[in-house]
């Protein structure tokens, strides 16, 4: 640490006057040198900030104030490239786009065209001041910091300074061994508790987990303010190669996770062996979940985001999002028809009522006797957020998306005709899919069920054809019979698309709405007979077989 004495003659060097106090050096001296350090800092914190956001040029002003500024921008770069991995990663990663930009503004400022010519040739005028205020800043020593940093080992005017070799990224790399910031395991850790602890279910903390092992993977577990910007970027970069196969069940999915993503990766980029993610799962999974961690831990911590104001540059070979399909009439007959004869209740119900209602099918399984009533003459539900547990005493949470999805929402008279509604009704405070309960998951265990029976009655699949297809054909049939746009936006749980409408009144469906959505004619393709005489009450006690169905001998 620097002595009071040094620092008093460093002071006197810079020549702090009774209306400069800053002196030479851009900064107040303060009169302690930790004070002069601290306000050091914060202005090279401050010059970083403004040429990662850098301001429209300039106006005009005098030539030699536009000269000095333009300097002091200068300075702070090379200082920051100079110090290598102590500088800092923003400036240090970009150092040429920022130099670049010092130079353009500059000549803007000179009512100068930009040109490509190198910046010595026409930035001669400010060599004497960067001189003079590098000697003065590298003569009168360098205060020191909590950690070591190395002064430059010759002094360079402005001139060389911009001249010199531009280091590559990787050289400046700040040192992990230096760093007392946690490393990223330690902070997903903690992105982990906090989620566990809000109440999120055991699939979501391992799908958090294993896509943070991704990252881990590819990018190395380092502390957090030793990664740079462009990590983000390398990180894309790689992981448009990561198979589909790794995190989701598939012929090469043991094989794929025994390799690693690393190895996955390099194996897929050199040889095309495995589908890829797509894109939009690489920005709304992979990327969005390391972005979560980081803005927890800055939260938690006084952390800075390595990667705030970056950009990335989406792939342009990535594989593009598939797009989901309903499903056409014949197929949907095909489908209702096996989950009929399977004797479960939400096989058979839950794509009917999924169709009908077109809510989503993650909310069905917590329907419960008493949710339904009836509203301007016809049957409705309504879904809680929390539901309580008859049969084992406790309250459980729906996975609901909106505060608008938990509106309440019509049953087509079809429910009412075929029996389904007052046998429902008689449940009372218990569930209409009791042994959907019984599943960890019942949201994920409901569309994993109607996605078999899907498959099974030859929808395509492959994330085009699935359980989710059958909210969207249930969109496409309110079209097809004329049901107004807003009243299809609240059946199924969306907000209004008028923001005014929300003023006055409680946003939720009228009389003639409801009406509308009870009766209005069900597609003729699709036998709805199949649903007359079930015997609900058997089925819903059907417990499923766990297993293979055994082999029979030939």
């Amino acid at each position: 640490m620097m002595t009071q004495d040094a620092f008093e003659h460093w002071r006197a060097l810079v020549n702090p006057g009774e209306h400069d106090p800053q002196g030479s050096v851009g900064f107040p001296l303060g009169s302690t040198p930790d004070e002069s350090f601290a306000n050091m800092m914060a202005y090279l914190r401050d010059a970083a900030a403004k040429l990662d956001r850098p301001p429209p040029p300039p106006s005009f002003e005098p030539a030699n104030l536009r000269n000095i500024a333009a300097f002091r921008e200068a300075v702070v770069i090379e200082q920051e490239v100079r110090k290598g991995a102590e500088g800092n990663p923003t400036v240090v990663a970009r150092a040429d786009l920022l130099r670049r930009d010092v130079w353009d503004r500059w000549r803007a400022g000179q009512g100068l065209a930009p040109i490509d010519t190198p910046l010595s040739e026409a930035i001669g005028k400010l060599a004497d001041v960067a001189d003079r205020q590098l000697h003065l800043m590298e003569s009168g020593g360098h205060l020191v910091t909590q950690r070591a940093i190395t002064p430059p080992a010759a002094r360079s005017t402005a001139l060389e300074a911009f001249d010199a070799p531009r280091p590559v990224a990787s050289s400046s790399r700040p040192d992990t061994s230096a760093s007392s910031a946690p490393l990223f395991s330690v902070l997903e850790d903690e992105y982990v508790a906090i989620r566990e602890g809000a109440g999120a279910v055991k699939g979501t903390i391992s799908t958090i987990r294993t896509r943070v092992q991704v990252f881990k993977d590819l990018m190395g577990d380092r502390p957090l303010d030793c990664y740079v910007p462009m990590d983000l970027q390398q990180y894309v970069n790689e992981l448009q190669y990561l198979p589909l196969e790794y995190n989701r069940e598939g012929v090469d999915h043991e094989k794929l996770r025994a390799l690693g993503a690393r190895t996955a990766v390099d194996i897929n980029k050199r040889d095309h062996s495995w589908e890829t993610l797509g894109i939009k799962t690489m920005q709304d999974g992979y990327v969005q979940v390391v972005k979560a961690v980081i803005s927890t831990a800055t939260g938690l911590h006084r952390l800075r985001d390595p990667f705030a104001g970056y950009k990335i540059r989406w792939p342009d070979d990535a594989k593009p999002s598939v797009k989901r399909e309903t499903l056409d009439h014949g197929k949907l007959n095909v489908v209702f028809g096996l989950g009929v004869k399977s004797g479960y209740l939400d096989d058979a119900m839950m794509g009917p009522l999924c169709l009908l209602s077109t809510r989503r099918i993650g909310i069905l399984p917590y329907i419960r006797g008493c949710d339904i009533d009836v509203k301007h003459g016809v049957d409705i539900i309504r879904v809680n957020g929390i539901v309580y547990d008859e049969a084992r005493k406790i309250y459980k949470v729906v996975p609901y998306k909106t505060g608008d999805s938990l509106r309440f929402f019509v049953l087509h008279d079809l429910f009412r005709r075929c029996g389904f509604v007052d046998w429902a009704r008689a449940q009372g405070e218990g569930f209409i899919f009791r042994m959907l309960q019984n599943c960890k998951d019942p949201a994920d265990a409901a569309s994993k069920r109607m996605n078999r029976l899907m498959k099974l009655g030859g929808a395509a699949g492959m994330n085009i054809e699935v359980a989710h297809s059958l909210r969207h054909g249930g969109k496409d049939v309110l079209i097809e019979e004329e049901i107004p746009s807003d009243t299809a936006r609240l059946q199924m749980g969306h907000q209004p698309s008028d923001d005014h409408s929300g003023y006055g009144a409680r946003v939720e469906l009228n009389r003639k709405q409801c009406r509308q959505l009870a009766h209005f004619e069900l597609p003729a393709e699709i036998d709805w007979s199949m649903f007359d005489g079930l015997d609900f009450d058997a089925m819903a006690k059907q417990p499923r077989k766990m297993g293979r169905p055994k082999r029979t001998p030939d």
